[in-house]
């Protein structure tokens, strides 16, 4: 929920479903190419990350902030936009929502905290097969594995400091 931007909401659960599966089936696909070169690969972490993101992150979208169902995609691109940029909505009918989608944010980023002890250790063991896969590996398995390792130094270090950014932005227009 922390990561969706705001045009995501716009559509319903298919159209979430089209968007976030296929978003991460492709960055996920093009790693397992490159790590495999096999198409054959590509295509079956493309078809199955794409389903299952595909239907698990909308569901736990609506979980989050349940009274999104009875908004227009509008009216939740609206609400999200403004929560996410701190600014305050003038339509007394969507202040419901927000104060709905500023709990969701909140209980999101809290069920997110216990898993963040996992994040050193996988980071060592990234690192390691970065510098294993650069001496014995293929190319595209050193590319794939400096990736996984740069998106997991993001995560590490620049994506907290953005997630309190965006929780004291939901806060801001929210209060």
């Amino acid at each position: 929920m922390l990561t969706v931007p705001a045009f995501v909401w716009r559509g319903g659960f298919f159209y979430r479903a089209v968007i976030i599966g296929g978003a991460v089936g492709v960055c996920l696909a093009v790693l397992a190419l490159l790590d495999s070169g096999f198409w054959v690969a590509g295509v079956a972490v493309f078809v199955i990350m794409g389903v299952f993101y595909g239907i698990w992150m909308p569901r736990r979208m609506a979980r989050y902030w349940p009274a999104a169902k009875q908004l227009n995609g509008d009216d939740r691109v609206a609400v999200v936009t403004a929560a996410r940029n701190g600014d305050r909505i003038d339509d007394p009918r969507l202040v419901p929502a927000l104060v709905d989608y500023h709990r969701g944010m909140h209980a999101a980023a809290a069920d997110a905290r216990p898993l963040r002890w996992l994040f050193p250790v996988v980071l060592v063991v990234a690192a390691a097969t970065a510098a294993w896969d650069a001496v014995f590996g293929s190319w595209g398995n050193a590319v794939a594995s400096v990736i996984y390792l740069v998106a997991l130094l993001v995560e590490m270090f620049w994506w907290p400091k953005h997630r309190e950014q965006l929780l004291a932005n939901v806060d801001q227009a929210c209060g």
